[in-house]
């Protein structure tokens, strides 16, 4: 029977590659490009943003109090968003813009409550993120679920073939050189039995013929 051993370190690069595989086959879910251009609108809409660009249209960027309290324009492609108590989202653009709001890591860091919107955009902007969280929230159930039942699988076999007979798309993730490794064998062992079938052994006899020798001598 042909055997490869599954150590610590081929496990864990077994289980790096099918949790990989699931991020692709799994899409972060996004805010529609509408939600996003309402967001923004509302930033830079902001009477407080159009202050700070108008101050640095008139007397640019480094003057003044400006330098003193190290203001800067964010230039960020990702902005992250407070919704409600301890919410909120973090979500991508579709290209760096610039802000005078408050940034965070870099990045465009505002609340929903400070955005220059109605209170109809408010709401509709609330529902598209909370249902965005609740679905991300979901998604990052159902992956810990996957590694769990990816990383048992693994501990519970000792070797590759034990492995793809339990589950044989797992070969997906199996590094190449294994399954050259497991096919070599298999070749192997395939050989060693047409030789035997070839030379028509009777592989029962010769074994018990070793045997009794053994016991007779």
């Amino acid at each position: 029977m042909a055997s490869v051993r599954l150590g610590r370190a081929t496990r864990q690069q077994i289980r790096k590659a099918a949790l990989k595989a699931y991020d692709i086959a799994v899409v972060e879910p996004k805010l529609d490009n509408e939600v996003i251009e309402t967001i923004w609108r509302g930033i830079v809409e902001h009477p407080a943003h159009i202050a700070f660009q108008t101050f640095v249209d008139t007397h640019g960027e480094n003057f003044g109090e400006l330098t003193e309290r190290g203001t800067r324009p964010t230039l960020s492609s990702y902005i992250e968003l407070r919704y409600g108590a301890n919410q909120d989202e973090l979500f991508e653009l579709p290209t760096e813009r610039k802000s005078w709001l408050t940034r965070s890591y870099n990045r465009h860091s505002v609340s929903l409550d400070n955005l220059h919107l109605t209170e109809v955009q408010r709401q509709v902007v609330r529902d598209k993120i909370s249902a965005m969280a609740q679905k991300r929230s979901e998604n990052r159930d159902q992956r810990r679920s996957y590694e769990r039942q990816i990383t048992a699988l693994l501990e519970s076999c000792n070797t590759l073939k034990q492995l793809l007979d339990a589950q044989p798309s797992m070969k997906e993730f199996v590094p190449d050189e294994m399954l050259r490794e497991l096919h070599k064998k298999v070749t192997r062992e395939s050989q060693a039995r047409e030789r035997r079938e070839i030379a028509q052994v009777d592989g029962d006899l010769i074994n018990r013929v070793v045997l009794t020798s053994k016991l007779v001598a």
